[in-house]
C-alpha cells in the first residue's frame, strides 16, 4: 500500500468519533505477555475483574491469586479506592493458594483504573472525566450480579457520545475524542434491587 493510502486510512481511524463494544473480549493468558510489554485496556481489566469475581465466588484459591496478579500488572485502583488485587492476594493465600517468588506486587500506576460503585433500585450512578484529544477513550462496565445495568457517555456539551443497553455481562465504550474535555459517564439500575459495580476508565 502506498504511502499516502496508510496516511488516509489512519485519518479514517481519527475521524471516527465513537464506537460503542461490548468489553468482554477474552484475556486469558495473554494478559502477562500484554503487561510486560505495557499494554493495557479497560476491556482487559475488566475481563480479569470478571474472572476474578467468579473465581472468589467459587472459592478458587489458585484462579483468584492468578487473576489478583493479573489486576496488579495491568492496573490500579483510582485514589480512594481499595486496592481489589491486594485483597484477592490475602484471601488467596488464606484459601491455601500456592505461593511461589514470582508473586511481586510492584503495582501499576499509570493506565486503566478501577473503582467500584453502588446503584439503588431504579437508580443512576454519574461520574465525570476528562479525556484528551485524539487518544483513544475507553470506559468498561463490570457488573457484579445477574441484574443488568446501562452505560450512557455524554460530552460535556451534552452530545450522546455512545449509549450501551442494559447487560449483566461487561460492557462498555471506546472513542476518540476531537476534543479535549470532560465527558459525564451514566450507569443505570432499572432493577427492583441494588447492584453492585466496578468501573474501569482509561
Amino acid at each position: 500500500m502506498k504511502r499516502g493510502g496508510i496516511a488516509n486510512l489512519w485519518a479514517i481511524c481519527f475521524a471516527l468519533m465513537a464506537l460503542a463494544v461490548p468489553a468482554g473480549a477474552q484475556a486469558g493468558a495473554q494478559d502477562w505477555a500484554d503487561a510486560a510489554s505495557g499494554e493495557a485496556n479497560a476491556d482487559m481489566v475488566a475481563d480479569v475483574i470478571a474472572r476474578g469475581l467468579n473465581a472468589e465466588a467459587r472459592g478458587d484459591a489458585n484462579a483468584l491469586l492468578n487473576e489478583a496478579r493479573n489486576l496488579s500488572h495491568l492496573s490500579h485502583p483510582a485514589a480512594g479506592e481499595p486496592d481489589l488485587a491486594r485483597r484477592w492476594q490475602r484471601e488467596a493465600r488464606a484459601l491455601g493458594a500456592s505461593a511461589n517468588d514470582q508473586d511481586i506486587w510492584r503495582g501499576r500506576t499509570l493506565g486503566p483504573a478501577y473503582r467500584s460503585g453502588r446503584i439503588g433500585a431504579h437508580g443512576q450512578f454519574h461520574t465525570r472525566q476528562t479525556f484528551t484529544a485524539g487518544v483513544r477513550a475507553e470506559i468498561a462496565l463490570v457488573p457484579m450480579s445477574e441484574d443488568p445495568l446501562s452505560l450512557t457517555v455524554n460530552d460535556d456539551e451534552g452530545a450522546a457520545i455512545c449509549e450501551v443497553a442494559p447487560s449483566a455481562h461487561n460492557l462498555g465504550c471506546r472513542w476518540v475524542p476531537p476534543f479535549t474535555g470532560s465527558s459525564r459517564i451514566e450507569v443505570g439500575n432499572d432493577n427492583d434491587r441494588p447492584v453492585e459495580f466496578y468501573i474501569v476508565l482509561n
